[in-house]
């Protein structure tokens, strides 16, 4: 019988619906820059890489993030950022099954940890504002290691300031990158299928189980446990 340990959570897409701020953020970019506004929408898709990433994609309106110029990147970053603190974590919101669900995995003496892309300059006062910080014994950002999700030195870095191994640690999340990191770093892969993934259905990922919450990830755990 395997005991988890530990709990790895995606944030943006898992945790959080984290669009309409970042969807006003790259408006307010584009309009800067003299382009016209993208629909909510479209810019959910564009979500699960990284700032920087998110910043070209909403720019070129492609995921690959081709065809912008140096110089049109460095605008747009500079536009974006101080409109993202502005308003990170201002309309935010929990998705149901969160609050519970951490609670309970805190009463099954899980620690947990947070594995996002989002950089640490955005992720740590998210958390506070949101109140999960208090959840989380461990948070791993976008530039916290030289490499990000769907790598999987994320995830074990999380593992060790846990004290966890990947074999007794569930990770959870809501895209492709989440399950590529979490498979390669050798832990049990969950997915909620409310989130983002570049706008591609969660059914077809390499994962354990789809949890329609982070309250229903905790009970996937606990009856692992009694198996």
């Amino acid at each position: 019988m395997l005991i988890y340990d530990a709990v790895l959570l995606d944030l943006d897409g898992t945790l959080l619906d984290t669009i309409p701020d970042l969807a006003h953020a790259a408006n307010a970019m584009r309009a800067d820059l003299d382009l016209a506004p993208l629909p909510e929408a479209l810019i959910a898709t564009y979500v699960g890489r990284g700032v920087d990433n998110l910043i070209r994609r909403t720019l070129t309106e492609r995921l690959d993030g081709e065809g912008l110029t140096d110089e049109q990147f460095a605008r747009g970053r500079a536009s974006f950022f101080p409109r993202y603190h502005a308003v990170n974590g201002q309309h935010a919101v929990m998705f149901d099954g969160v609050l519970p669900g951490l609670q309970r995995m805190q009463q099954m003496g899980l620690k947990l940890a947070v594995v996002t892309n989002k950089s640490t300059e955005f992720t740590l006062p998210l958390l506070e504002r949101t109140g999960l910080a208090g959840f989380m014994q461990a948070v791993v950002c976008g530039d916290t290691l030289s490499e990000r999700k769907p790598h999987p030195a994320p995830m074990l870095h999380a593992c060790a300031l846990l004290g966890s191994l990947p074999a007794r640690s569930v990770a959870v999340g809501d895209s492709v990158h989440d399950a590529h990191s979490a498979r390669a770093a050798g832990c049990s892969v969950l997915a909620v299928p409310y989130g983002y993934n570049e706008g591609n259905s969660v059914h077809t990922l390499d994962v354990d189980a789809i949890v329609e919450t982070i309250e229903a990830a905790a009970l996937w755990v606990a009856e692992q446990r009694e198996h």
